[in-house]
């Protein structure tokens, strides 16, 4: 890995403030009703699943967009830890943004791609992704799924100067519908590299996908012969994207505590409010049992997603040389221990928790969003026994 500036780091408190905030504005503007509304009954598939009002709160008065970029862009330059914060809320909130396709993998790629032919250069690109009035998506895999060189699904020819021509089908590109702007990795002369486009070219076509968890909205993304223009970074292409993607686990670890954090509250809420045989059924030893095996596997799922943290941004010095391992074990059990919670909450609340107007079905369809989101657990469990020197 090529060595990196120093990351700011947030006090406990300042941690905890960020939390808060962005809590207070999810309170406020992303209510489940809130979320259903945006989620499921926008009447226009492209935009469904993407509550604009909320992430342009989030960008201007949280200021989340600033939080992790670099100073020379604008930014604060805490490090993923700090995004982590938001990210826990917004998991808790299952709010309908960007946050990790967006902010973490598209803006971070084109500052990480920050050359002299980079379109951050000229007219209010970044400025408009930073405040949330513009959004993009990153085109990296055929799948959306794990990242490898052999899942890249686009090819680009040159066009003459920092100028290509994409063309390729990607399925699954996470909040592609409503993205401004595509940053696509794409292969040229057998290498990859990265490209920025306008996403409303003729030659490209964008078909939002049924999915089913719609706050977590994808599209198939079709380039025929589509211009773009070549970004040039500074260190090598892999190297770019694998610390990219790193990033963009550790921060869904981050939302799937949140997420996994609020369905046991939810359980244990209705389970000592819910009255069977003339007691709560929170006093019965199976419920009892249930609800404690989940707060044991929240417990894990933290300590792994702080793991991957600390790997990312190499605090404390050194732990950079395990990011690959920490952050798959992270992807795997966080993936696992939000998807039992979320049955399990469903399980506790009988048959009710099957109706629309319960939340336990939202946080279920989450789960399984997320459990299968840059590679499944099964595929992040071989990568750590593939470290662990075991396969």
């Amino acid at each position: 890995m090529t060595s990196r500036p120093p990351m700011i780091g947030l006090t406990a408190y300042e941690k905890q403030e960020l939390g808060r905030s962005t809590r207070l504005t999810c309170d406020r503007l992303a209510t489940l009703d809130r979320v259903r509304e945006v989620s499921y009954q926008c009447p226009d598939p492209r935009i469904r699943g993407f509550d604009a009002q909320l992430w342009r709160s989030l960008c201007q008065q949280v200021g989340i967009a600033a939080i992790a970029l670099p100073e020379h862009v604008g930014g604060a330059g805490c490090g993923t830890s700090a995004l982590s914060a938001v990210a826990h809320e917004l998991g808790r909130a299952l709010a309908p943004v960007p946050f990790v396709a967006s902010l973490v993998l598209a803006t971070g790629m084109l500052i990480d791609c920050d050359g002299q032919d980079a379109p951050l250069l000229h007219g209010d690109t970044l400025t408009a992704l930073l405040n949330g009035e513009q959004t993009a998506t990153a085109v990296l895999t055929e799948n959306g799924g794990l990242w490898h060189r052999e899942a890249i699904a686009m090819v680009a020819v040159p066009d003459g100067g920092a100028q290509a021509r994409l063309s390729g089908n990607a399925r699954h590109v996470l909040h592609g519908g409503a993205a401004d702007h595509l940053v696509v990795v794409a292969i040229a002369d057998g290498e990859p590299g990265v490209y920025f486009l306008e996403s409303d070219q003729d030659a490209i076509t964008i078909l939002p996908e049924r999915v089913l968890d719609p706050t977590r909205p994808m599209a198939t993304v079709r380039l025929d012969n589509a211009l773009a223009t070549r970004l040039s970074p500074t260190h090598p292409v892999d190297e770019i994207i694998e610390r990219r993607m790193h990033q963009a686990v550790a921060i869904l670890a981050a939302e799937q505590v949140g997420a996994n954090e609020r369905a046991l509250e939810i359980a244990v809420e209705y389970a000592n409010t819910r009255e069977q045989f003339g007691r709560v059924i929170g006093g019965f030893q199976a419920i009892k049992h249930r609800c404690a095996d989940l707060l044991v596997e929240l417990e894990m799922s933290r300590s792994a997603c702080q793991a991957a943290l600390e790997a990312v941004d190499d605090d404390p010095q050194g732990s950079a040389a395990e990011v690959e391992w920490r952050c798959s074990m992270a992807k795997a059990v966080c993936s696992e221990s939000l998807r039992n919670a979320a049955h399990q909450n469903l399980q506790i609340h009988g048959g009710i928790g099957f109706t629309w107007e319960n939340s336990a079905h939202l946080y279920l369809k989450r789960a399984r969003t997320d459990e299968v989101l840059f590679g499944t657990p099964a595929q992040h469990w071989d990568r750590v026994a593939v470290a662990a020197g075991v396969h």
